[in-house]
């Protein structure tokens, strides 16, 4: 596993607040790491590891079936608000509410396009 992995699963279990599954809500002893946009060869070619290896594009979870409860399957709709999630992650990392703000006023602006 590689440095990235390693914090992206820290971060997603820092956010179930322990051993909470992320899927169901009830605690485990042994969970998994479940992507919401799945770590296969295609989505890694399509997206990049920056998205696949994002800590906001996994959870961890308590079992197989909350693993595919979690998974976003192929719809691009869901992997776009998957994308979504994690560039205002990044934007608010890196501006701050400021930052957040710019990222709002240009979707609104493109939104009016199509009013």
């Amino acid at each position: 596993m590689t440095g990235i992995q390693i914090e992206q699963r820290e971060e997603a279990l820092q956010r179930a607040g322990g051993c909470i599954c992320q899927a169901c809500g009830k605690p485990f002893v042994a969970g998994q790491y479940a992507h919401k946009i799945a770590n296969k060869k295609l989505w890694r070619e399509k997206y990049g590891s920056w998205v696949i290896d994002h800590t906001l594009n996994g959870e961890y979870v308590c079992s197989l079936s909350c693993n595919a409860s979690v998974d976003v399957g192929s719809s691009y709709g869901n992997h776009l608000e998957v994308i979504a999630d994690i560039l205002f992650y990044e934007y608010e990392k890196t501006w701050g509410a400021m930052g957040l703000n710019k990222l709002s006023e240009k979707i609104l602006k493109e939104y009016e396009k199509y009013k």
